[in-house]
Parts: structure tokens; C-alpha cells; sequence
């Protein structure tokens, strides 16, 4: 959703975007996917959505018939005056499970279960695309503290988490082009190993250095962690972290039960009480969990597990 316009976009797993306002569809259009991509919960044409709301643009991840081969693909859709697509970006491979906008630096953050985390430069007309292959990682989803540019991703399968400082990357174009950046490396958390299929889905909240993380498939063990407020130097390190369960719904729900792909997770701040807050979906879309990011931190808790 466009928090400036309060109009929210939705892709199906088909072809179809939907545009919504209030509880208002405005329209269905039409995105420019000609393929599947296909990830560890199934396959999609329309694959997942984020909005640059500085800019009043969608982004869809899709996949796209390239000659005889399958590849992702980005496409921007224009949400002011008549929405219009723009023409796809080719990844040249699968895209993130959850890709995010880094709106200060304007870089796509596209990391994949591949084991390269993309990144895309979108200042210019022609987008460039900058890899980084990884020496193992089954990346799942994309975050970022885009107040430092520390950017995160997620590990399937694992309780890892990789970070890295976008300000000490180092860019080398090409077709496409390769960053690198010394500051970067993956940090196991004990306490999410238990996660329903490891760490999968990662918000963080905007203005703030609180993340979400969660498990998918299932599952109700999740985490918080608080990232450092500066950067620049150094490889950064968490400042804090804590897993914690979510409380069983009302009846007749059984216990939590993390939704699946793509992660049904994001983060915001407040506009009423500035704190920052996790939105949490059940996997029969049924209950949404709100957190308390700093709550949780704060709350009484053994080693790094929040107290039940």
C-alpha cells in the first residue's frame, strides 16, 4: 500500500492485479508475466508486489519468457493518473520470494533461494542489475534499515540471517554487474532455529532499527531483532534479538499457524502511538497478530526467548 495515497495494490498468483482503495475495487489490470517462476511453496506468474510510495510506483516480481528459457522479471506499474505498466526488467534468474524498495539509495533488494542477492539500480532509464553470489544460503526475503542501508535476508531452512552495509558496497558494472561488500556475513540465531522451515519472511519497520522475522508453512514461533543504529564501518551487528510464540487465536483456531508463500509479515510505525508494530497472517488468512516490536524486546524473557 501507498501509505502517502492509501491505495493498496494486490497480485494474484495469475496474470490479474487488483487495485484498491478503502474497501473499494477500483480496477483489474493486467501485468506483463508470460512465465511461472517457481519457489519452494509453488509456482506464480504474478509473483509478489511491493510500492515505492516516494516515487507512486508498484513493483511486481513476474516471471517472463525470455527465447526458449524461463526467467523473473520486475515490472513497474505508474499508479498516477491512468495506472500503466512499464516494460519488464529480466533478473536473469528467479526473483525474491519478497523483494523490497530501498526509496533513499533507490535500489531493488532482490535476494533468491539461488544463493544471489540482486540488487537493482533504478535511477537511471535502463535499470542495471548487480549480483552477488553467495557461498550457500537458500535466500528467502529481502529487508532493510533504510536509515543506514543495513539490508538483511533471510536463510530457508536455517536460523541464519544475512546482513550487509549497502554504504561500504562496492559496485562493479556490467551485463549484468557484481557488488561485493566486505561488511557483509550470515548470523546464526539458536533461538530461530525451531522455525517453522527456518527464517523465511523479514519486515523492518520504517524509521526504526526493529525487524520482524518469521517461519512459513506453519508454525508459531517467531523473532524480532533490533539492528544498530549506525553504519559505515565494520560488519554490523545485531544489537539485540528475541524469539518469541504467538498466542493461539480464538476458537475453534488450533494454535498459531505462520501463513505461506509469499510471507504474510510486514512492519509499521504507527502514525497514532510512533511505535513500531509487526503484522502477523494465519495460513487460512482467518486472524492477523499485531506485535509490539520494542514490547517484545522489553518483555520479560530467559536468555534470548520471550517468557510465556
Amino acid at each position: 500500500s501507498n501509505s502517502t495515497t492509501g491505495q493498496t495494490v494486490c497480485v494474484a498468483n495469475n496474470t490479474d492485479v487488483y487495485l484498491i482503495n478503502g474497501t473499494t475495487l477500483t480496477s483489474t489490470l493486467t501485468s506483463g508475466a508470460t512465465s511461472s517462476q517457481s519457489f519452494s511453496g509453488g509456482d506464480c506468474e504474478n509473483c509478489g508486489v511491493v510500492v515505492d510510495s516516494t516515487t507512486n510506483k508498484a513493483l511486481i516480481t513476474i516471471g517472463l519468457a525470455v527465447g526458449d528459457t524461463s526467467t523473473g522479471a520486475y515490472q513497474f506499474l505508474d499508479l498516477g493518473g491512468t495506472p500503466t505498466f512499464e516494460s519488464p526488467i529480466p533478473a536473469g534468474g528467479d526473483t525474491s520470494e519478497d523483494i523490497s524498495i530501498d526509496p533513499v539509495r533507490h535500489l531493488v533488494l532482490s535476494p533468491n533461494e539461488a544463493s544471489n542477492y540482486q540488487l537493482v539500480n533504478i535511477t537511471t532509464s535502463t535499470a542495471a542489475l548487480f549480483n552477488n553470489q553467495l557461498d550457500g544460503g537458500t535466500l528467502d526475503s529481502a529487508g532493510e534499515d533504510c536509515t543506514t542501508g543495513i539490508a538483511l535476508a533471510t536463510d530457508e531452512g536455517t536460523g541464519d540471517l544475512f546482513i550487509a552495509d549497502l554504504t561500504q558496497a562496492v559496485f562493479t558494472p556490467g551485463t549484468p554487474g557484481m557488488w561485493t561488500d566486505t561488511a557483509s556475513a550470515f548470523v546464526n540465531f539458536p533461538e530461530f532455529d525451531a522455525m517453522s522451515a527456518g527464517t523465511n519472511g523479514i519486515a523492518v519497520a520504517p524509521g526504526t532499527h526493529l525487524g520482524v522475522v518469521t517461519g512459513e508453512f506453519g508454525g508459531n514461533l517467531e523473532g524480532v531483532v533490533e539492528l544498530p543504529a549506525t553504519s559505515g564501518s565494520g560488519t554490523p551487528a545485531f544489537v539485540d534479538y528475541v524469539a518469541f510464540t504467538v498466542p493461539s487465536p480464538p476458537a475453534p483456531e488450533e494454535g498459531w499457524s505462520e501463513g505461506f508463500d509469499p510471507h504474510t509479515v510486514t512492519a509499521y510505525v504507527s502514525p497514532n502511538s510512533n511505535k513500531a508494530y509487526a503484522v502477523l497472517e494465519n495460513s487460512d488468512f482467518s486472524f492477523v497478530a499485531i506485535v509490539d516490536l520494542q514490547g517484545l524486546l522489553s518483555a520479560p524473557r530467559t536468555g534470548h526467548v520471550v517468557n510465556e
